[in-house]
């Protein structure tokens, strides 16, 4: 049987949250039927980095300014460099073939245990791993 195609607003409408499965599906909804005509595969990934490095500019820019003590509005930062880089993930994992809610999760715990296994108690961090290790096994 089919999947059956569902429209931006019947993704946002599921639920009053979203979710990073989601933001995935909302994102490839919207690619299917407004990027894909323009490009997929290599020419989306080359998209995607010129992207980035613009929106790394922005940041480089913001702290520059800042630590010359000039005034600049974070909302650049807030408004459009946060909510892109969310975008162009997605077009990444969609690329890639990647459930972003997996590899975040796996990532988190693996950091954890890497980085901070000395800062955080044994039982705790065997208690978040344990759980991280559920969602994965119950993960798409």
């Amino acid at each position: 049987m089919a999947k059956e195609i569902i429209s931006l607003k019947g993704i946002l409408e599921r639920s009053p949250n979203l979710t990073i499965a989601d933001l995935q599906e909302l994102q490839r909804t919207y690619d299917k039927r407004f990027v894909a005509s323009k490009f997929t595969g290599f020419d989306k990934v080359r998209h995607t980095y010129a992207h980035m490095g613009k929106l790394m500019g922005r940041l480089a820019d913001y702290i520059e300014a800042l630590e010359e003590k000039r005034e600049f509005s974070s909302e650049d930062i807030k408004n459009k460099v946060i909510p892109d880089l969310l975008v162009y993930s997605a077009w990444l994992a969609e690329e890639f073939g990647v459930n972003m809610e997996q590899v975040y999760l796996s990532r988190f715990a693996g950091n954890l245990r890497r980085l901070y296994s000395d800062k955080i108690p044994p039982q705790e961090l065997e208690g978040l791993e344990q759980e991280v290790n559920k969602r994965l096994d119950t993960s798409e």
